[in-house]
């Protein structure tokens, strides 16, 4: 349980650098199990990679600020983006922060809210989004979220609830959004790893490994839009 009412710069870091040390644990499962859009195995590595450079950046100095912490993150995420899964997840992180920006306690609305922006901002940078990925997790998880936060605007543990179970529901109907997932009777990978954010409410134990699958290459093979 988060037991808090705001996040602070120290906390979204430490919840961030959590995160970040759960997805490279599970870094090969995920690069096992990638088969869109092309089955070249690489999208744990890719995502972990990017993860690496976003918390790299966030631990130069102590952030007291959400605000500029999450600017951090997002800047060290879009240096080191690689292939389709960090280039998308970089783009979640960019609208994030600036949803966030001059925000110094971050209240479970605005955090709700950064998630909607975050998914905003992924799919404008794509130029021909497919549902059934990433894009789809973020975007369902964001949309409950803004609403559990209306419901609860105080109660991060209620918002984390929420969150967990969006995603799983919505992940496990990533199967028979995509043929090619349906097909391997898999999940988007790159969306199991990036919806839990588990080890923010439980971070001595974390998600549980998850049969998935997604994207890879070391370099994008996305179309993405320039955005400002």
């Amino acid at each position: 349980m988060i037991q808090t009412k705001t996040i602070d710069g120290v906390l979204l870091r430490d919840m961030v650098v959590t995160g970040a040390a759960l997805l490279e644990k599970n870094r090969e499962a995920v690069d096992a199990l990638n088969v869109f859009p092309v089955p070249d195995g690489d999208t744990g590595t890719n995502m972990s990679l990017t993860m690496a450079s976003a918390t790299k950046e966030v631990n130069q100095k102590e952030y007291l600020s959400a605000g500029e912490a999450a600017a951090a993150l997002a800047k060290g995420a879009l240096r080191g983006a690689r292939g389709n899964s960090g280039v998308i997840t970089s783009q979640l992180y960019r609208g994030f922060a600036r949803a966030l920006e001059g925000v110094e306690r971050i209240t479970p609305t605005q955090f709700a809210q950064a998630l909607k922006r975050g998914a905003e901002t992924a799919y404008k940078a794509v130029m021909k989004p497919k549902e059934g990925t990433i894009l789809t997790v973020a975007r369902v998880i964001a949309e409950e979220a803004v609403r559990q936060a209306e419901r609860a605007p105080e109660d991060y543990d209620a918002l984390f609830a929420n969150i967990l179970s969006t995603g799983d529901t919505i992940l496990k109907k990533t199967q028979q959004m995509l043929p090619a997932l349906t097909q391997a009777g898999v999940v988007d990978a790159c969306g199991a790893r990036k919806y839990p954010p588990k080890s923010w409410s439980c971070p001595e134990t974390g998600p549980p490994p998850l049969k998935m699958t997604t994207t890879r290459s070391a370099k994008s093979s996305l179309p993405i839009a320039r955005s400002s």
